[in-house]
């Protein structure tokens, strides 16, 4: 009987010495439970997803978004012509292309089928991205993909991409292919004794400028203007560089006796650039008695030319 009792007055004893640590004891047990039970029964919070994708501003320039009014309407206009061309209807994607555009390019509904028929072959998807805004011009790069849930096929699974310039015309919202923007007329002329040259007009697209020129042989023998025999035969001056012509390099320019032809001439430029168009330069003319073509025979008549020598076209007016 003792013995139980000198237990119990043994765990009073222990209980009244250290009540006040035993209390923290069960408070911080209290708690531990409290934010465990708290934490089990807490959803999970949604994670959103951050994303600075914005198909609207440009990722060229600074040159600012499209205006919040546009925004819609072209996001509109794309789709209508994407799944016009998805779908054959040739008349109705015709029709939302600009007249300048189609004047220049696509003249005929006929040639337009046959664009549609190669680059819709199957269907597409596409995404948009604004590259530049510029004077109520928007060029957007759109990316063609295909649909596979359409053609039900991997196979040959590509993706392209091109510019769409997109602007108002009759107050309606237009879109040119190719980056095209619009066309100045020049109407510059420079003539020698042997060359006559007229700069008819400039097209202006995304990515590069296109004189359209007439040259005219005044002579009896062969002109040459570019043959790839030489470096830079023809250049574009701007205002702080030269560059060479593109997309003729494996061609000749040259002009029989007493000839008039119109030629391209193309420059790479980017509408963004602020540089101005200061010259043409024809750096290696040649007027030869003679002109095969073979680029083999080139240095044997070069050594027999009439004339060796260069022309500079100004494309600034005369102050």
């Amino acid at each position: 009987m003792n013995y139980w009792l000198d237990i119990r007055l043994k765990i009073r004893d222990f209980f009244r010495r250290h009540k006040k640590k035993i209390a923290i004891v069960i408070i911080i047990w209290a708690i531990v439970i409290a934010v465990n039970y708290f934490l089990k029964n807490m959803e999970p919070a949604k994670v959103t997803p951050i994303t600075t994708y914005d198909p609207h501003s440009p990722v060229m320039d600074e040159t600012g978004s499209v205006p919040e009014t546009y925004k819609e309407p072209i996001n509109v206009l794309i789709d209508n012509y994407v799944n016009y061309c998805n779908n054959k209807e040739y008349e109705s994607a015709y029709n939302l292309l600009s007249n300048e555009y189609k004047t220049k390019f696509l003249n005929n509904i006929e040639d337009f089928k046959k664009y549609v028929d190669v680059k819709f072959a199957t269907k597409k998807l596409y995404n948009i991205q604004n590259y530049s805004n510029i004077s109520g011009i928007y060029v957007y790069r759109v990316r063609f993909l295909e649909d596979i849930l359409a053609s039900g096929t991997t196979d040959g699974y590509s993706v392209n991409e091109e510019k769409i310039v997109i602007k108002l015309e009759d107050n309606i919202l237009k879109l040119a292919l190719d980056g095209y923007i619009k066309e100045e007329e020049i109407g510059i002329q420079a003539e020698d004794n042997y060359l006559k040259m007229k700069i008819i007009s400039k097209d202006i697209f995304y990515d590069k400028v296109r004189y359209n020129v007439e040259f005219t042989n005044k002579t009896s023998n062969y002109i040459v203007l570019q043959d790839g025999t030489e470096s830079s035969e023809i250049q574009l001056e701007i205002t702080n560089e030269k560059r060479d012509m593109v997309g003729m390099s494996n061609s000749n320019l040259a002009i029989l006796p007493n000839e008039t032809i119109e030629r391209t001439l193309t420059f790479e430029k980017f509408i963004e650039e602020d540089d101005s168009d200061v010259s043409i330069k024809l750096n290696a003319i040649r007027i030869l008695k003679s002109f095969s073509g073979d680029i083999n025979k080139a240095e044997q008549e070069k050594k027999d030319a009439i004339k060796l020598y260069s022309l500079t076209i100004n494309l600034q007016p005369e102050s």
